[in-house]
């Protein structure tokens, strides 16, 4: 098993066996082919950019059996800041910055 991120309450992980990237966070435990975890990526991105000063919490409809978790928003600045720094190290893919 390659640890690409281990920072509690994150944890994404790749087995040797299987290709698929394994993210586990506030109790979900989700698997994604390498495009399902780029399009992750780029959902988590678009869902960062309605925050604002009001948020408290972040709403993810992940897409197993349409599921919908709220999660707190320091949480979701953690798997959002996993995900990015996955996608750099694994991927080579660095983050966009919007003006």
């Amino acid at each position: 098993m390659l640890r690409l991120y281990d920072e509690k309450p994150i944890s994404i992980f790749l087995r040797e066996n299987d290709r698929r990237i394994s993210v586990e966070f506030c109790n979900i435990k989700l698997k994604m082919k390498s495009c399902q975890f780029q399009l992750f990526h780029r959902y988590l991105g678009g869902v960062s950019q309605k925050i604002n000063e009001h948020t408290d919490s972040v709403e993810l409809l992940l897409v197993k059996d349409s599921l919908n978790v709220t999660i707190s928003l320091h949480h979701f600045f953690q798997l959002n800041n996993a995900v990015k720094t996955v996608m750099s190290n694994k991927f080579g893919k660095d983050s966009i910055l919007f003006n």
